[in-house]
């Protein structure tokens, strides 16, 4: 079983919760504010681009400390017409604060929508009553086929019930929450798969027309390659345009709007909290805590930044680099958010 920390504001090596893209929180210069408890999950989909579910070490934020940094981040963004958007590297209802960071959210003003993105796969109906009770907004599901095997097959779990799902995502829309069904197109793998979800959306739509309080949105997703996530075999992401070009025929065919952006959520502009680095900079930070893999460790940088620190091969990480002030490269720092990647030695 790999190792679990858990991070608090008083531990003797306290993890700043601004510049880590797995752990914390993340600002992209818009009105969202991402938010990242926990980096568990209990699945290993085969397409996972952060391999989530198989990590050396494990991290889960206690509720507390996530809401008090979190109260930095409104008052820097001006606190009106915010969103909190739950997005682990993992599955955020593996958050046993998950309840008590959502009524401590509301508790913040400015925060207007509180969202999520789960697999969906641990919703029963205690859950949709509480998250219903809590009033959160909308909620994400990952749903990428209809069929029961492809589904289990692209999960990589055997029990994988997307019946059940079904089942449960229908629960979902007799309540307040806003749904938004949210498949990744693998092309030449779930092509077919991708129209059943669409008819399924327009089937719901349509039983629950006469309920003006139900939100039923799709929103496919390209699949993406990144150097350390999980990959589909034999698959080939296609290009940004001719996923877009697919789309366009998909709307025409079904007259239903598919192509979505930052204007259909309400994204806008917002000034963007972030520690000023160059890429090629030396800095010096302390080492808190090893992080996901053997290979990486955390460097912080003051009381609100820490840094991603890559080891270089064939380092990797050693209890002894705990505490320790060091200099490192950074090698990820841009204008477009507040992750900061460096590596050491270098």
């Amino acid at each position: 079983m790999n190792e679990i920390i858990h991070v608090k504001k008083d531990s003797a090596m306290a993890i700043p919760l601004f510049g880590s893209d797995f752990l914390g929180i993340i600002d992209r210069g818009t009105n969202i504010i991402e938010l990242k408890p926990l980096t568990r999950c209990n699945l290993k989909c085969k397409y996972c681009f952060v391999s989530a579910g198989a990590y050396d070490t494990d991290f889960i934020l206690d509720s507390q400390y996530l809401l008090e940094q979190t109260q930095k981040m409104v008052d820097f963004k001006d606190p009106h017409d915010l969103e909190i958007h739950l997005a682990p590297y993992g599955e955020i209802l593996l958050y046993r604060e998950l309840f008590e960071l959502l009524k401590g959210l509301w508790n913040v003003e400015g925060i207007e929508i509180i969202s999520m993105q789960t697999n969906g796969v641990l919703l029963n109906p205690p859950i949709i009553e509480k998250l219903a009770a809590c009033n959160l907004t909308r909620i994400n599901i990952s749903i990428n086929t209809l069929n029961p095997q492809l589904a289990r097959s692209l999960s990589a779990c055997s029990s994988y019930n997307i019946s059940k799902l079904l089942e449960h995502i229908e629960l979902l829309l007799h309540t307040d929450i806003d749904v938004l069904l949210a498949p990744v197109w693998f092309p030449g793998e779930n092509d077919k798969d991708i129209i059943d979800i669409i008819q399924y959306v327009l089937t719901l739509r349509e039983k629950y027309q006469s309920d003006t309080s139900i939100e039923l949105i799709l929103g496919i997703q390209k699949y993406l390659v990144y150097k350390t996530g999980r990959k589909l075999k034999k698959i080939r992401p296609k290009s940004w345009g001719y996923f877009y070009q697919q789309l366009k025929e998909l709307e025409e065919r079904f007259h239903l709007k598919l192509k979505l952006g930052p204007k259909d959520f309400g994204i806008h502009p917002r000034p963007l909290l972030q520690y000023p680095l160059q890429e090629g900079e030396i800095i010096t930070v302390q080492i808190v805590s090893k992080g996901r893999w053997k290979n990486e460790c955390i460097g912080k940088i003051n009381e609100n930044f820490c840094s991603k620190v890559l080891l270089n091969h064939p380092l990797e990480y050693d209890e002894a680099l705990l505490g320790k002030q060091v200099k490192v490269k950074v090698i990820s720092s841009n204008q477009f958010n507040n992750l900061i990647t460096s590596y050491l030695p270098f």
